[in-house]
């Protein structure tokens, strides 16, 4: 029997931290290095493996593209090709961590920007995949990141647009289960069970129990929703993938009036993105490499001499 892997896709802000602890809470093992939880951003934790979300910046780095990247629709075939040189780290890192579970998790949200390289990956380790996408309102989340990252309304939307697009799509053919932010929050254990069910996967548990989710965990209501185009397109997306069964003839439809949109920006702006991109990954190298150094580790011992002397005199 293959090994299941039950892979947390969608955009950052979207509750997949609050569904991954609760899948961890019932037995689903998320990594053996997790991020600590963070005061007012993640109280209860990310669930995220360090190690997934170290390899998977580099590969957004080796594409010129960040996790808050504007133009970052990655729903090609492409997106695997170009990365194929990581295979061998992305394989060696499922050994290191997941190789001796039956039922473990991934949750990365920068994972969605990358899942033809990801579906390429864990095919070659014969495991089953099965995708979780959660969806939360467009304009919730530009509120969670207004208040964190005090990014702008049209920043969100294409975020919100960018992840949750390609989570779909690069999904599909696999039965991914849509998960909706506000029915984990009201009805966890159901959303539980509902998971399990969809993906025939027994937790040990007849009836999956849980304490984990909290409403308290809702930090950003709605705001009132501006008349931009974009964000009709995206509330328009989130309608659609909010169905019971999702209209996919008029997903077709949105998908390519944002296509339209993003090339009828300045090739101007992508030519400078892809420009300061390149730098910030020539220097974040460099620095990397001078800090594992030998020299670099020599020093430590004279720094804290120094720092210690700064202190007492």
């Amino acid at each position: 029997m293959k090994p299941n892997a039950i892979v947390v896709v969608g955009m950052h802000r979207s509750g997949t931290s609050a569904v991954s602890g609760l899948l961890s809470e019932l037995g689903v093992f998320m990594g053996s290095s997790l991020f600590a939880p963070q005061k007012g951003v993640n109280e209860k934790g990310f669930f995220e493996n360090s190690l997934l979300v170290d390899l998977n910046d580099r590969l957004l780095d080796e594409q010129l593209l960040s996790w808050d990247h504007p133009l970052a629709l990655c729903i090609t075939p492409e997106v695997a090709d170009s990365l194929a040189g990581y295979k061998a780290q992305a394989q060696h890192l499922l050994d290191k961590d997941y190789a001796k579970k039956n039922l473990w998790g991934m949750k990365d949200p920068r994972t969605t920007l990358l899942l033809p390289f990801w579906r390429e990956v864990l095919d070659s380790k014969g495991i089953k995949i099965n995708f979780v996408l959660m969806l939360r309102s467009p304009m919730e989340v530009h509120g969670s990141l207004k208040k964190r990252d005090g990014f702008s309304i049209n920043k969100s939307m294409h975020l919100w647009l960018n992840y949750t697009l390609s989570g779909y799509i690069g999904a599909k053919g696999l039965n991914p289960f849509i998960l909706k932010y506000q029915n984990l929050l009201n009805t966890p254990d159901d959303s539980a069970r509902k998971i399990f069910e969809h993906f025939e996967i027994s937790t040990g548990k007849n009836t999956p129990k849980q304490s984990f989710i909290d409403k308290k965990l809702k930090n950003q209501k709605a705001v009132e929703v501006p008349n931009e185009p974009l964000v009709h397109l995206a509330m328009e997306v989130f309608e659609i993938l909010s169905s019971d069964v999702v209209d996919e003839a008029r997903l077709a439809e949105s998908v390519n009036e944002y296509k339209v949109y993003l090339a009828s920006l300045s090739g101007v702006l992508s030519e400078h993105l892809n420009a300061v991109k390149t730098e910030e990954v020539y220097f974040k190298r460099h620095f990397l490499d001078a800090y594992e150094s030998i020299w670099w580790k020599l020093s430590w011992p004279l720094k804290r001499i120094e720092s210690f002397l700064r202190t007492k005199y």
